[in-house]
């Protein structure tokens, strides 16, 4: 066995394509909130959710992929690390938003916009200074796990 194939090298992660998402996502969501267009959160949540299940149903990260870094808009910013964490962090994006959604058509609107506008707030904060809450609880769950 080759020394290579005991330890692969970690896999590669395009952080560029995660300020799409963040961008898109709280952009969508400010519109949504501006506008009072309460479905607009429901799709940035099912958008979300299937790019939590799917990387490639991650209709922001496509955008970046498929149209804004081929034309040259946007460069890659390629980093040694697990998708995991960042996905595990839309999924709880993309929960939150249901909630929202479901909190938006029962009249709750002042509970749904508050959930909508924390995603926001939570995904600004990785967008503008790289700490991503949901990867910290995802890490703080691991830690959980692994002193049981």
């Amino acid at each position: 066995m080759s020394a290579e194939s005991m330890n692969p090298s970690p896999p590669v992660f395009d952080r560029t394509a995660l300020r799409v998402n963040q961008a898109a996502i709280i952009t969508l969501l400010l519109v949504a909130f501006v506008v009072d267009l309460p479905w607009l959160v429901a799709i940035v949540a099912i958008v979300m959710a299937l790019g939590t299940v799917s990387p490639a149903l991650a209709l922001f990260q496509r955008l970046y992929r498929d149209v804004l870094r081929p034309a040259g808009v946007l460069r890659p910013d390629i980093h040694q690390e697990d998708a995991a964490p960042h996905r595990f962090a839309q999924g709880m994006g993309a929960t939150v938003l249901f909630l929202a959604s479901v909190a938006l058509l029962a009249g709750a609107t002042t509970v749904g916009w508050a959930l909508a506008l924390l995603v926001v707030v939570l995904a600004a904060i990785n967008l503008l200074f790289g700490f991503c809450v949901g990867c910290f609880i995802f890490f703080q769950l691991q830690r959980l796990r692994a002193s049981h």
